[in-house]
């Protein structure tokens, strides 16, 4: 994929302990690996669907964040939005570690989170 929208959820430039319950979300547009644009959404208050429709409609192809319940995670990737969860740290070494395939790394990994094959 050359083109490519990535939603974090952030808290003090870290990815934000739910998503479900954080109040922004960085999007981050990346063309062959490069960053061409990056925004803000806020959230705060968003009901789930409302978080839904806003990434829907904004075309994100991936979310990575820490926790996020079943109920939202499910209705992202019924969206064909890629959920990439259990994941905590800097913003830019998070999104540096997406494109360099390195999130599976433990310090990029929840304490406690295991990493199931699909």
């Amino acid at each position: 994929m050359d083109t490519i929208r990535i939603a974090i959820p952030v808290f003090n430039n870290r990815v934000s302990p739910v998503l479900d319950a954080c109040t922004q979300i960085s999007v981050f547009d990346y063309e062959h690996k490069n960053e061409v644009k990056r925004h803000t959404l806020w959230v705060d208050g968003f009901s789930l669907s409302e978080r839904l429709a806003s990434l829907a409609k904004l075309e994100v192809n991936v979310v990575i964040c820490c926790g996020i319940s079943d109920v939202l995670n499910k209705l992202l990737k019924s969206k064909n939005i890629r959920v990439i969860a259990g994941r905590v740290g800097e913003i830019e070494e998070v999104v540096e570690a997406f494109f360099g395939n390195q999130l599976d790394n433990e310090c990029f990994l929840m304490p406690g989170y295991r990493i199931t094959k699909n």
